[in-house]
């Protein structure tokens, strides 16, 4: 069976986007988007024990 795509070299060098540089404004939406991912966390986690606690019965 003969190959129809190009096999491309493996480049370890190629890591994708370079991360985005440090500054304020991105310190602060880092710590906005933490902030957000932490709260649905902890609401995707209590949510089934406050569940559980209400309607048991």
């Amino acid at each position: 069976m003969e190959k129809s795509f190009k096999e491309q070299d493996p480049n370890d060098s190629d890591w994708g986007n370079p991360p985005s540089p440090d500054t304020p404004e991105n310190r602060r939406k880092a710590f906005r988007a933490q902030l957000i991912i932490g709260i649905v966390s902890l609401i995707g986690i209590a949510l089934p024990g406050v569940m559980f606690w209400l309607f048991r019965g």
